[in-house]
């Protein structure tokens, strides 16, 4: 790769669309990252002053009037122009999911080998048939903010473009608003999935019913949410759970027992945990266990 340093007019740099991979923008911070970095150029332009990095602190220098710029020229295929961006930018500044989605959108249609991308970079998304399939919808502006911000994970974004619109709105409402661990994440998706094919009906009924938005509102988040969706999804359980627990809370258990039952009640019986300081102790339990037996 040949280069050179050279001093350049601002207005001779040529923003181009096709090596842009920051979203947002962000120029001060690479006002900030110049005077750190300084004298090394935070602008990459090929042989015609296109802009391959630095577009975050091209704009800065426009909005300061910051004139002229050392940048450095370099002679590169589009393919390589790429992956030189993708490298520097995560070398100083860091990728939200949304721009790494960018940049394999940009990248696929340069490469024959997927796992070129990975022996140059750093990429850590999977490049497999239903992110190319869903990568447009994921770069859509209904996706865009919640992909910035990373309010959720990948396997999340890709499960939610399987739901009709209306209901996909709602649930990206939720996760931009309420923030929630990526099983979290999983399960939400999963029982809204389940209760829309029993209910048949749009998601935000449901919501409706059980005021979630309210729930929201009065910043009753996460847990309140989930254990709403759950009672809905689950309610045959959720009446013998509490049957079951009322029926626990008037037994006198010692505190160094615990009492569970099969998940969901699958099974009849009924799972004791007795626990012993030592060995001693566990011998007088059993002793007395045996005396009860032998009555």
């Amino acid at each position: 790769m040949k280069s050179l340093i050279k001093t350049f007019s601002v207005s001779q740099l040529k923003p181009e669309e096709a090596y842009h991979l920051s979203y947002p923008l962000n120029p001060g911070f690479y006002g900030e990252l110049a005077s750190k970095l300084s004298p090394l150029p935070l602008i990459v332009v090929n042989k015609e002053n296109q802009v391959l990095f630095g577009i975050d602190y091209f704009h800065y220098l426009k909005e300061n009037e910051i004139d002229p710029v050392e940048a450095m020229q370099v002679d590169l295929n589009y393919k390589d122009a790429l992956i030189l961006g993708f490298n520097l930018k995560e070398k100083y500044i860091g990728f939200n999911l949304y721009e790494k989605l960018v940049f394999i959108k940009k990248v696929l249609p340069a490469i024959q080998d997927v796992g070129e991308v990975y022996r140059r970079t750093s990429l850590d998304i999977g490049i497999n048939p239903e992110l190319k399939k869903k990568i447009d919808m994921l770069l859509s502006e209904e996706f865009a903010r919640l992909l910035i911000k990373e309010s959720v994970v990948l396997k999340t974004a890709l499960k939610l473009c399987d739901f009709v619109l209306q209901d996909r709105e709602v649930l990206i409402t939720l996760f931009r608003t309420v923030s929630f661990t990526s099983s979290h994440q999983q399960k939400i998706l999963e029982m809204v999935e389940e209760v829309l094919f029993r209910d048949k009906c749009l998601l935000s009924s449901i919501f409706d019913k059980l005021m979630i938005l309210e729930m929201v509102e009065a910043d009753k988040t996460q847990k309140n949410i989930i254990d709403a969706l759950f009672r809905y999804r689950y309610p045959v359980y959720m009446e013998a759970e509490e049957k079951w627990q009322e029926q626990i809370k008037s037994l006198r258990i010692p505190s160094n027992m615990r009492v569970t039952h099969y998940q969901f009640f699958e099974k009849q019986g009924i799972d004791l945990t007795v626990q012993v300081k030592d060995i001693e102790e566990l011998k007088l339990f059993l002793a007395s266990a045996a005396s009860r037996d032998s009555h």
